[in-house]
């Protein structure tokens, strides 16, 4: 097998659309001069690997567990900032937090409401089962954008404010017209898939932790291949070691396509721009 063969082994067929990108300033090794050289790092390290477009959501440059509302508009004015740098490119998602649940959905009219941004993310504040969720996801049901929501089961113990899937789950059952992605197949791991397997209108993205076998063919024959989207949670991990969980998976390539590309499409309703 020559090179090029080899390559092709590990390059999607495809677009690739990225449901968990981060800019370089909250987790990037790299000391960024400005936005614009955060958005075109990004964007040229996904495009050597396949990635075609990214949402993309700050969680302010020194990620604090309780970011303050003034911190989560800062974090949100950076990412509006990357999308104006390459509106092809980036999808920018609204960060807020459940503990100032009046200043949250004021941020996220701002946000989504005016800036059109295309979804919202909730990190670690408060898990998914607190009441101060509520409202935001009133709010992201009546401006109709999907939530993702951040969740893990952590061996060592979760941090205060961090979600379980079956917090998720919860979540999902609360708000049944919501539209759920939650973060970290690899995080949660066989047990968090099947929290939600009674919970269809949550899906699960593909990153935490680095690739392991079967995981992603789990998560689709107890889900189905409709409730499962690719994502890095770069700069963390690697596009391309990200890419390897879905690309080697034993799925169908119809899968694999729904995976990088369509289910994303199908829940961000970006039918009409794609």
């Amino acid at each position: 097998m020559d090179l090029s063969a080899l390559r092709a082994l590990v390059r999607p067929h495809g677009p690739v659309l990225d449901v968990h990108v981060h800019p370089l300033s909250c987790f990037g090794p790299y000391r960024i001069g400005s936005i614009r050289e955060d958005a075109h790092r990004l964007i040229e390290t996904g495009k050597r690997s396949g990635v075609t477009k990214m949402c993309v959501f700050s969680l302010y440059p020194s990620c604090p567990y309780e970011p303050t509302p003034a911190q989560c508009r800062e974090a949100n004015d950076y990412v509006l900032a990357m999308r104006d740098e390459a509106p092809e490119t980036f999808l920018p998602f609204c960060y807020v937090t459940p503990v100032f649940p009046d200043e949250a959905t004021t941020e996220i009219e701002r946000c989504v409401g005016g800036e059109k941004m295309a979804g919202i993310k909730l990190w670690v504040a408060r898990r998914a089962t607190d009441p101060g969720l509520d409202p935001i996801m009133e709010k992201a049901v009546a401006l109709d954008v999907p939530v993702l929501q951040h969740a893990w089961l952590k061996t060592t113990g979760n941090l205060p404010g961090e979600s379980t899937p079956e917090d998720v789950a919860d979540l999902a059952r609360r708000h049944p017209a919501a539209r759920i992605i939650m973060a970290h197949l690899n995080g949660a791991g066989y047990r968090g898939i099947e929290a939600l397997v009674d919970t269809p209108n949550v899906v699960v993205d593909t990153s935490g932790g680095d690739p392991e076998s079967g995981m992603v063919e789990v998560a689709v024959a107890r889900l189905g291949p409709h409730r499962v989207v690719y994502d890095s949670d770069a700069p963390i991990r690697h596009f391309g070691t990200t890419l390897g969980k879905t690309l080697g998976a034993v799925l169908p390539d119809t899968v694999k396509r729904d995976i990088l590309w369509g289910n994303a499409v199908r829940i961000l309703h970006l039918a009409g721009d794609a």
